[in-house]
């Protein structure tokens, strides 16, 4: 049986192969042939840090940077080129995307193109109502964890692309995807601390679907409504303080000084208790010291709880800060429409924080990720 089930996977893949390597079978429009020769608009990165693209005859070069070293960690050649080929080569538009990152579904939906989505990683962590509607009508895969992919199923799924999270190491490092002419290519959104710059990575997916135009004005509309936030509040009289994080093994953790938090808290207007703290990730206190320094701070945001009844279970001594009262405000009660959606909708985000801590200044806004903290 292990002999059959062995031999009946290799035909699978090598079927796979054959698919993708015989040129009868390329899909290539007039359209793709014309870019091939042209060297296509330079698409100006801004904010993102953790990848850079270069214009070159018939498409581009996609470097992505290691958030960590700073270095060049790798280098794709996005081609209109079908005719093209090797590990690092990439044919665009891509037809067929394995989303395994939340964020990537929602810029992709932002970019009226769910329907390239050929899988995710789990249902359970989608809120597009679109995905679910097509995974209950069997036409979209579930792959599960992305440490331990199942290749028959990928093949299935037809993907021609695989982006993840990044969050470990290498998604393919036995080189099994790459002999079927499937890439993977890791995303490091989540590692990118302004805001915007988060929301830029939809450049990266716009370039891949040859939508470039569309994705720079998805970018430019939440950079414009961002950047008019800032600069109504910037007359503000008060700046209320802000503690975040919670406990977690006996330490409070909280975003570091330099975090993508902390920089959406100085945007709407707030005092981020530990600002000073240096650092984009997170930092590590004893409960002690943050109850005695924010016995008085009014707003506390994303405990990670959706109830004070379950906060203070998990937290006895919550109820010794001033904002436990009437000042907790977090995301947890729709955690699948916020890790989809705030990426791509930093705007939407920095409106609910200055809502929250100023809430005269608009006070007919309504909330879109948050919501406070119920008994």
């Amino acid at each position: 049986m292990k002999l059959i089930s062995f031999l009946a996977i290799f035909l699978v893949i090598l079927n796979g192969c054959n698919e993708k390597t015989t040129p009868e079978k390329e899909s290539i429009t007039k359209e793709t042939l014309s870019k091939s020769k042209d060297v296509p608009t330079e698409v100006k990165i801004q904010f993102a840090e953790n990848f850079d693209v270069r214009s070159v005859k018939g498409g581009y070069e996609l470097d992505l940077i290691n958030p960590s070293s700073r270095e060049v960690e790798s280098t794709f050649e996005l081609t209109y080129d079908h005719s093209k080929r090797g590990d690092k080569v990439i044919h665009i538009p891509v037809k067929n995307i394995a989303a395994l990152s939340q964020t990537t579904v929602g810029m992709l939906s932002k970019l009226d193109a769910l329907n390239s989505v050929s899988g995710i990683s789990k249902i359970e962590y989608v809120y597009s109502p679109e995905l679910k509607k097509r995974f209950q009508e069997n036409t979209l895969l579930e792959f599960g964890d992305e440490t331990n992919l199942p290749i028959e199923k990928i093949v299935q799924s037809k993907s021609d692309l695989i982006i993840y999270s990044g969050f470990g190491t290498e998604l393919d490092a036995n080189g099994k995807l790459k002999k079927l002419g499937i890439h993977s290519i890791p995303n490091y959104e989540w590692r990118e601390t302004h805001p915007l710059g988060r929301a830029e990575w939809i450049k990266y997916l716009g370039i891949l679907l040859d939508k470039t135009e569309e994705a720079k004005t998805v970018f430019d509309r939440v950079r414009t409504n961002y950047e008019d936030l800032r600069w109504k509040i910037r007359n503000l009289v008060e700046s209320p303080k802000v503690i975040s994080g919670n406990v977690y093994a006996d330490q409070w953790t909280a975003p570091a000084g330099n975090s993508y938090m902390a920089i959406l808290i100085r945007d709407a207007g707030a005092q981020y208790a530990y600002s000073s703290r240096a650092g984009t990730g997170s930092i590590f206190l004893p409960i002690e010291k943050v109850i005695h320094d924010n016995r008085t701070t009014p707003f506390w945001i994303n405990p990670g709880i959706k109830s004070k009844k379950v906060l203070s279970e998990m937290n006895p001594k919550s109820n010794l800060l001033s904002a436990y009262k009437n000042g907790i405000y977090c995301y947890s009660t729709e955690m699948n429409h916020y890790w989809e959606m705030s990426a791509i909708e930093p705007d939407r985000y920095l409106a609910d924080l200055i809502h929250i801590f100023h809430p005269d200044f608009e006070p007919k806004s309504t909330l879109h990720f948050y919501k406070k903290t119920a008994a």
